[in-house]
């Protein structure tokens, strides 16, 4: 087909009509949008504004540091009121006085002379401590064995005085149901010669097997007098443990007979210990119980008239072997001859406090047995020691510890 010009320019016309309304339309568009973008600026305009958030830091890196403690914080210092010091207490000393005793046992101070008299194996001797002399005053018993491991000859064992010119001693020489308590007149001065122990002014016993001891009573431990009697722990019957009893009449003392059944009483063995309270109205006993137990002593207290027990304490001791109250400080003291372990042995003081007894060690010693005061308060005590490889040279002794206890 062929275009004459007039439709060629016809065609053109039309062409260019239908570009411009194109064009015109995309302005339109424009311009509405346009519109709504400055609107949306208003509303913006119109917001509170708000705060910009806190930009994020990167973390530094550290070098790592060593942990410290801190510093303690300074406290301001408290007023206190300033304290009591308690008196240190003094050192306490033994002095040996007297050596070569062989199982020394009982003490007992005279009254006026304040010498000492000592048993031991082979008899009973006097110590003058003013003249510082020591002289074998009874003699000539026999000998017992006694213990279980180690075993030890003996003697007379526990002595008393009944007044001041008569020495009460129990015997440890005999087997038992044949032992004896004798009474001796002692002057003020030492015997120019001993005597024989059969030279006694006055004898008691024996007590032989019967309705109240089945073997027969010996081995008379300790010796009290007072309450117008004289009181001896004995070693026989074991089942009844019993202390035996002299009564005073006349300046005599009459038959010696089974008086508290200590065993029956408190369940544990063999009364050993004996002395009055400091007061004379109470009888105190050291139960000491069986010499392959630890800790089984028992502190007793009786009623020296009717014999009842009216106070049994345990005291954590094993052997309780001398008691003994100090006449300047009223302490009461104990000496554990601990058979058990002898490195546990010595002199302590039994504190009481109600029904409890604290057992506080003064001074360790080897195998102690009696302990008696003089009037000054200076405390004598015997200590068997242990036997070494020669058996004549026994380490037994008399020693002291001034007074302050």
């Amino acid at each position: 087909m062929q275009w004459n010009l007039q439709q060629i320019l016809k065609a053109t016309a039309y062409c260019l009509t239908a570009a411009c309304l194109m064009l015109g339309s995309s302005y339109l568009a424009a311009d509405e949008k346009g519109d709504k973008k400055g609107d949306e600026k208003k509303e913006v305009k119109k917001e509170e504004p708000k705060k910009d958030a806190p930009k994020k830091e990167e973390p530094k890196k550290e070098s790592p540091k060593k942990e410290t403690k801190p510093a303690p914080k300074k406290e301001e210092p408290k007023k206190e009121e300033p304290k009591k010091e308690e008196p240190k207490k003094p050192a306490v000393t033994v002095k040996t006085l007297v050596t070569n005793l062989e199982s020394p046992s009982g003490i007992a101070v005279q009254d006026g002379t304040g010498h000492v008299f000592v048993a031991s194996r082979y008899g009973v001797y006097r110590y003058d401590a003013k003249g510082k002399t020591v002289d074998l005053e009874i003699a000539g018993y026999p000998t017992d064995v006694y213990g279980k491991g180690p075993k030890y000859n003996i003697g007379p064992l526990g002595v008393a005085f009944m007044d001041k010119d008569h020495l009460v001693v129990g015997d440890g020489s005999r087997p038992d149901a044949e032992e004896l308590v004798r009474i001796y007149k002692v002057g003020d001065k030492p015997l120019e010669k001993w005597v024989k122990e059969d030279t006694a002014v006055q004898t008691l016993g024996p007590i032989k097997a019967g309705d109240k001891s089945a073997k027969g009573e010996g081995n008379f431990y300790g010796v009290a007098v007072g309450g117008g009697a004289i009181f001896i722990t004995c070693n026989g019957d074991d089942t009844k443990g019993w202390v035996a009893k002299s009564v005073i009449k006349d300046g005599k003392a009459g038959p010696l007979e089974p008086s508290i059944a200590t065993k029956e009483a408190t369940n544990v063995d063999a009364p050993v210990a004996i002395t009055f309270s400091l007061d004379g109205k109470e009888l105190v006993i050291g139960q000491m119980g069986e010499v392959n137990v630890a800790g089984d002593s028992l502190l007793t207290f009786y009623d020296p008239k009717t014999g009842k027990l009216t106070k049994s304490l345990k005291t954590g001791l094993s052997d309780i072997a001398g008691l003994a109250y100090s006449p300047k400080t009223k302490k009461l003291y104990a000496t554990d001859f601990s058979w058990v372990d002898a490195t546990k042995g010595g002199l302590f003081e039994l504190k009481i406090d109600g029904d409890k007894v604290t057992a506080e060690k003064v001074i360790s010693l080897d195998k102690p047995a009696a302990i008696a005061f003089d009037k000054e308060g200076n405390l004598y005590l015997t200590v068997f020691g242990t036997q070494g490889k020669d058996a004549e040279k026994s380490p037994g002794s008399l020693a002291v510890i001034k007074a302050g206890l």
